[in-house]
C-alpha cells in the first residue's frame, strides 16, 4: 500500500465533474451542451453517451448552438442494457479518443433503466427456484461505485444528466408527531442513487416550464457567488467555471492517470493486469516506472483479501 503523506493543500485544476437534473423536457441536454462549451478551450471537442436514442442529436442544428459551438459535437449512442459496466466502457471510449469533455446522457439509465443497478440488485435477490426475494444491493453498489470512481479519475471533464421526478417521504405512524402515516413532499429530485449529486463540484436543476437552472450543488464559496439566481445557461457559464479552474494549481503530468492504477491496483492482480492491458503505449510509457510497484501492491490486496475471507470461514 503506499505510504501516507501529509502535504500542504493547495487548490488544483481538476477535471470537473458536473450535473444537470430535471423532467422531461426541461432542456437539460441544451443547457449541458452550451455549458460545456464554454468549459472546453477554443476548438475542443465535446462528446454526448446517447441513451437516449439518438434524442441527443436533436440540438446539432440548433442556432444558437452552432454559434456557441462551431466546431459541433459527436455522440456514441448506448443501447440497453444500462449496466454501470457499459457506461464505463463509453467512458473508456471517449477518453480513448482523446475528448476533452463527455456529456453523459442520462445517467440515470444505469441507476433504474433495463440491465441496470435495479435490475442487478433484483437479479441477485432471486432465489433457487427463480423468485424474488427482495432486492440484494451490494453487486449493484459495488458497480455504481466503480463507474463513479472511474469518473472521478478521468483526464476529461464529465457532465452527467439525470431525469427527475417528483418524490414522496412516508413516515411511519409509530415515527410521526401525530400517530398517523404521513407523507412529506421532498419536490422534484433526481432519479439516480441518493448521493449521486455528492462528488460534483457544480449541480443544477433545469425547471421543466420555464427551462431557469438553478445552482443545487456548489463545492466552493465562490462557486456559490456565480450563479445567486436561476437563469438560462449560456455558454458564458461554462466559461466563468473553466476560469475559475485554470486559476488553480495545474495536475502534474499523468497525475489522474497514476491514481487510476491505484485504484485498480487496490482491487487485486486481475483487476490491475485488466487496467494495464487496456492502457495505450503512451500511457504505458508514463507508469512503465511505477508497473513493477504496482504489481506488489495488486498481489498484496489479494493476499489482505484472502486473508479476511480466510477469518470470515473459520
Amino acid at each position: 500500500m503506499p505510504e501516507l503523506q501529509i502535504k500542504k493543500a493547495i487548490r488544483r485544476a481538476l477535471p470537473m465533474q458536473i450535473g444537470f437534473y430535471g423532467p422531461s423536457g426541461s432542456g437539460k441536454t441544451l443547457s449541458a451542451l452550451l455549458f460545456a462549451s464554454g468549459l472546453i478551450k477554443p476548438n475542443g471537442r465535446i462528446i454526448v453517451v446517447d441513451t437516449e436514442r439518438g434524442r441527443a442529436s436533436i440540438h446539432a442544428d440548433s442556432p444558437l448552438l452552432m454559434k456557441a459551438l462551431p466546431q459541433g459535437y459527436d455522440v456514441v449512442e448506448l443501447d440497453q442494457p444500462y449496466h454501470p459496466s457499459r457506461f464505463i466502457d463509453a467512458v473508456k471510449l471517449c477518453e480513448k479518443e482523446k475528448y476533452d469533455l463527455t456529456i453523459v446522457d442520462s445517467e440515470s439509465d444505469s441507476w433504474d433503466g433495463p440491465g441496470g443497478c435495479f435490475d442487478i440488485a433484483e437479479e441477485d435477490g432471486k432465489g433457487k427456484d427463480g423468485k424474488s426475494r427482495g432486492l440484494v444491493w451490494n453487486n449493484a453498489k459495488r458497480w455504481n461505485k466503480k463507474y463513479k470512481v472511474h469518473i472521478a479519475l478521468s483526464d476529461m471533464h464529465v457532465i452527467s444528466l439525470f431525469k427527475a421526478q417528483e418524490k414522496t417521504k412516508i413516515i411511519d405512524k409509530a415515527k410521526s408527531e401525530s400517530g398517523r402515516q404521513e407523507y412529506v413532499d421532498l419536490g422534484v429530485l433526481p432519479i439516480g442513487e441518493k448521493n449521486a449529486f455528492y462528488p460534483l463540484l457544480v449541480g443544477f436543476s433545469i425547471d421543466p416550464v420555464t427551462h431557469l437552472a438553478t445552482l443545487k450543488k456548489g463545492s466552493h464559496e465562490n462557486i456559490i457567488s456565480m450563479w445567486p439566481q436561476p437563469k438560462l445557461i449560456t455558454k458564458q457559464d461554462g466559461e466563468i467555471l473553466r476560469k475559475w479552474n485554470e486559476s488553480a494549481k495545474p495536475l502534474e503530468a499523468d497525475e489522474q492517470l497514476k491514481k487510476r492504477a491505484t485504484y485498480a491496483a487496490d482491487d487485486g492482480l486481475v483487476s490491475y493486469q485488466k487496467f494495464w492491458a487496456e492502457l495505450t503505449q503512451q500511457e504505458r510509457k508514463a507508469l512503465e516506472a511505477f508497473h513493477q510497484g504496482y504489481k506488489q501492491q495488486a498481489e498484496e490486496a489479494d493476499k489482505l483479501l484472502a486473508s479476511r475471507e480466510a477469518g470470515s470461514a473459520g
